[in-house]
């Protein structure tokens, strides 16, 4: 693409893009820079001067005022004397604002001290010396930079694929865009036709990325320009520089000192830039690499079609699940739920986004400490007799947890503390651990999280002690986000039991995250005249305590409104809303009549219930998300057949097998919990970081770059110098190899590695049963059993809360789980002879895959060959409990098998949930 192509404008050279004064300055244009010095002392010294050599010098005191001179009548030269002294302050004032501007930029800080009394004096010195500085930039460096290009060829790759930006054109000090020329090529990160990154796609995977705009007039894009619209700040276009300095750009080029930006560059910016896009892994559905869904079945199509439609248009990293909270933990938390239950569907690229963005905004801990504390409140209350008080709010912060409570109660049952007369129940974090008793049935189940307050500390509210509707108004759409991340809440929570949400007026894909208590209503006042007709005859004593009027056997409905509806459905639901015998809850976008509970929210996210004094950043679920949650779900719940034939082992990326993984200094082990043996020292507070930076090593194919490492592992950003120091603590903690060496490597390309000395199970599993392929029949047992005798248990179990979120990326829980089942399954198979060993087989197979009906049945199958055939009702039973404690249905094949061998034989009611 020639210069006229990208302007419009006859050719005169190569077209250059301005970078800031501090890339020139430093090499390549220090007259420059000088110039620009001199340029500003012109402007500091000249002026007075000038005024010095028209009107004289000004009038300066010679000594304290007398009385006299205080009292006596102002003339008009005494004004003119205090005017021109107030000028000769001003400029004295500004003339220090742009010293301090002008140090504080040639220094590469960020923004410098306010002059005290000199906010617009400072802005106007910022505003100018910017000025001076990038024009002087750009006439020192623009002559090098052009023959610093000539006669370089221009190359393009394909497209790029990035998460679209939230819409900034509202955004203050955005220029104004005008459109794209239609010639103009975007630059390529991935390749159309395959799915392997190219080299400058690893270096920006997961990061927010902007494109470098072809030239608009005279106008031309530069870093400094790039670095206020998308980081509020001109001057932190050095951090965007020291982000991309080196790195390769799709033409061939690369952002070096001295060099100006061209047209089509990518350039990294940080992670709190607004506006940009975020890069993403090869979509499913791109050419050469589309993956075909599976078949709906069961007449669920209509709805799949409602969550496609919605998901085709979105893609990327959920903004609103990073920073979900109590949210994202509840929805981890289902989902985990789902997954334990069966063998679910692989999910698609944007739904694995979308659990990375879940798993790096839920804060699991809090959500496990408040659910485990409010249960062991039923236990203890009810063991001292006490009551249950009505608790209308709860905030859980690190340390602690405090129920706010009206009326006041002020006798808690132990370990809760009593505060502001008893309005308020504390929990401290060490006296909850250190309680261990038995939990109850959850006592509040309409507790929802609505947002994150200003001390971090996530805010809840029992939406069955309303006593009326609730509302959510100000911005529309904000709102509606809001209320559906309620409604997602009141099905997913660990606390909410059983409970059913009616939705109307909502995105109907969120129905999908919740098949069985999620309803989308299309006749609201059918369903109201449901409600009267099942309405039982009895009245609640206090509106503040709805679960307490509400009878035992009945189900807590929640309607939750996209809409207000009409009059005359608002009349007949108050007075089941009201009384709180009926469990019934209303939650509405927009103000309804008779709200007791109103709650605001700016287009921000800045949520406020005054009633309650709270004030939050609220929580948050839109379409895009919730579409692709929806696909996450979907794909947990499909139940899909086991892969026992044509499951390919991957090929290990270092050699070594069993002998290698007992003998290794240094090994890690992924099959059961987690598990590193390494000779060197770590700080205990740097053990999880570097644990999972040796993991996430251990467990790559190929070498990886560090800017791939850092955005895996740092999800939500790190510096260069944070990223670097940590990679030389893990390598100096994994210590050298027999040579010398460090075992922690990089390549001639800058890429890490762990080097073949390091052992790990998961490979070293793979390296057996690859060996086992053709060989002759005691052979290929042999192997297959040393291969199971690595297994311990669940793929890495017990890993720290909090890390791993990119482990969703790699779907090695599928990988793994597909591959151990089909080589104990295998190993079953070639056990003819040998119940024994058969039965040996499928235990080793269901410590990784306990939810594998296909290694149970053979179990079963294995135990009632055995001698007398007594271990079939242990084992029957023993299935019994372990996929009851998973939720899982037993599959027709298993009940069938069941039947065969233990005739008679009967589950334990209730023991296994649909």
């Amino acid at each position: 693409m020639n210069a006229t192509d990208q302007s419009g404008t006859a050719r005169r050279g190569p077209e250059r893009f301005d970078a800031p004064a501090g890339a020139a300055r430093k090499k390549s244009s220090p007259l420059a820079v000088i110039g620009a010095l001199l340029a500003l002392a012109v402007l500091l010294v000249g002026v007075p001067v000038g005024l010095w050599m028209w009107q004289g010098p000004p009038p300066y005191p010679t000594g304290l005022p007398s009385r006299d001179d205080l009292t006596q009548p102002l003339t008009f030269d005494a004004l003119i004397v205090v005017l021109l002294v107030v000028v000769w302050l001003a400029w004295l004032q500004f003339a220090a604002c742009v010293v301090v501007e002008a140090v504080s930029l040639l220094r590469g800080g960020g923004l410098p001290r306010p002059v005290p009394l000199s906010g617009r004096s400072q802005a106007l010195a910022r505003a100018l010396v910017g000025t001076v500085l990038v024009g002087a930039s750009l006439i020192g460096s623009a002559g090098a930079a052009s023959a610093d290009d000539s006669g370089r060829p221009v190359h393009r790759d394909p497209t790029v694929a990035v998460q679209p930006a939230q819409n900034t054109a509202d955004q203050p000090g955005r220029p104004m865009q005008q459109p794209t020329p239609d010639d103009f090529v975007a630059p390529a990160i991935y390749t159309e036709t395959k799915q392997e990154l190219s080299e400058a796609a690893g270096q920006v995977l997961g990061r927010k990325v902007v494109t470098v705009k072809p030239p608009e007039g005279r106008y031309h894009h530069n870093l400094w320009d790039i670095a206020e619209e998308h980081l509020g700040d001109g001057r932190r276009w050095k951090e965007i520089f020291e982000l991309n300095k080196g790195r390769p750009q799709p033409d061939g080029g690369e952002l070096v000192i001295g060099r100006l930006i061209q047209p089509g560059w990518v350039l990294v910016l940080p992670d709190d830039a607004v506006g940009a896009d975020r890069v993403l892994s090869p979509r499913d559905d791109d050419k050469g690499g589309r993956q075909d869904r599976a078949p709906v079945v069961d007449g669920a199509e209509e709805q799949r079609e409602d969550v496609e439609t919605v998901e085709a248009r979105y893609d990327g990293l959920a903004g609103d699940l990073l920073g979900g909270g109590l949210l994202a933990a509840t929805l981890a938390g289902a989902l985990a739920a789902e997954r334990r239950r069966r063998r679910g569907a692989d999910p698609s690229t944007s739904q694995i986004e979308a659990e990375v963005a879940m798993l790096v905004g839920a804060d699991i801990d809090r959500a496990e400490r408040v659910d485990r504390a409010l249960r062991r409140l039923v236990v203890s209350a009810r063991a001292e007799g006490i009551p249950l008080p009505p608790v209308y709010a709860v905030t859980v912060d690190d340390d602690e947890i405090e129920l706010r409570i009206a009326p006041a109660a002020t006798n808690p049952p132990a370990p809760w503390i009593p505060l502001k007369e008893g309005r308020r129940w504390r929990l401290d974090r060490a006296a909850a651990e250190a309680d261990q008793g038995p939990v109850g049935s959850a006592p509040y189940p309409g507790l929802v999280c609505i947002g994150r307050d200003d001390d971090g500390a996530d805010v809840l509210i029992d939406l069955e002690a309303v006593g009326g509707p609730a509302s959510v108004s100000g911005s529309d759409a904000v709102a509606r986000e809001v209320v559906s991340a309620l409604a997602v809440q009141l099905v997913t929570s660990p606390w909410s039991d059983d409970q059913v949400v009616h939705s109307y007026e909502l995105s109907p894909v969120l129905s999908e995250i919740s098949d069985t208590s999620f309803t989308v209503v299309d006749d609201l006042a059918a369903l109201v005249t449901g409600f009267e007709a099942d309405r039982p005859d009895r009245t609640s004593q206090d509106v503040l305590s709805g679960r307490m009027g509400r009878q035992a056997d009945l189900t807590p409905q929640y309607l939750m409104l996209g809409a207000v509806p009409d009059d005359a459905l608002v009349d007949r639901l108050q007075p089941m809303i009201r009384t709180g015998d009926r469990g019934l809850g209303v939650v509405a976008v927009g103000k309804l009549p008779g709200t007791r509970w109103h709650l605001t929210v700016d287009e921000s996210g800045h949520l406020a219930l005054p009633l309650l004094d709270i004030a939050v950043t609220a929580v948050r679920l839109t379409e895009r998300t919730a579409a692709q949650l929806a696909g996450l779900f979907a794909a947990a719940r499909e139940q899909r057949a086991p892969a026992t034939a044509g499951v390919l082992t991957p090929r290990p990326p270092r050699p070594g097998d069993d002998a290698h993984w007992a003998s290794a200094a240094v090994r890690i082990g992924v099959l059961g919990p987690l598990e590193t043996r390494v000779p060197g020292q770590m700080d205990e507070v740097r053990l999880g970081l570097a644990t999972e930076v040796a993991t996430f090593l251990a467990l790559q194919t190929v070498p990886v770059h560090p800017s791939v490492l850092a955005a895996s592992v740092w999800p939500r950003g790190v510096t260069p110098e944070v990223r670097d120091a940590t990679i030389e603590r893990v390598r100096d903690w994994l210590g050298h190899a027999t040579d010398g060496s460090y075992l922690l490597r990089e390549n001639d390309e800058g890429r890490l590695f762990l080097a073949d000395d390091v052992a790990v199970d998961w490979h070293a599993f793979c390296t057996l049963v690859q060996r086992s392929l053709g060989s002759a029949i005691r052979t290929e047992m042999e192997l297959l059993r040393r291969a199971l005798q690595l297994i311990r248990g669940p793929f890495l179990d017990r890993r720290e809360r909090g890390r791993y979120s990119w482990l969703a990326r790699t779907r090695l829980d599928t990988t793994i789980a597909d591959t151990v089942e089909a080589a104990a399954h295998r190993l079953v198979e070639l056990s003819t002879d040998d119940p024994d060993g058969a039965a040996a087989a499928a235990r080793a197979g269901l410590r990784l895959v306990p939810h594998s009906q296909l290694l149970w049945r053979d179990l079963l199958r294995a135990e009632y060959d055995g001698p007398g055939g007594p271990g079939v009702v242990a084992a029957v039973n023993e299935m019994w409990v372990v996929l009851s404690d998973r939720g899982a249905e037993l599959e027709a094949e298993t009940e069938a098998l069941v039947e065969e061998l233990v005739p008679g034989s009967r589950q334990p009611a209730g023991s296994l949930v649909g």
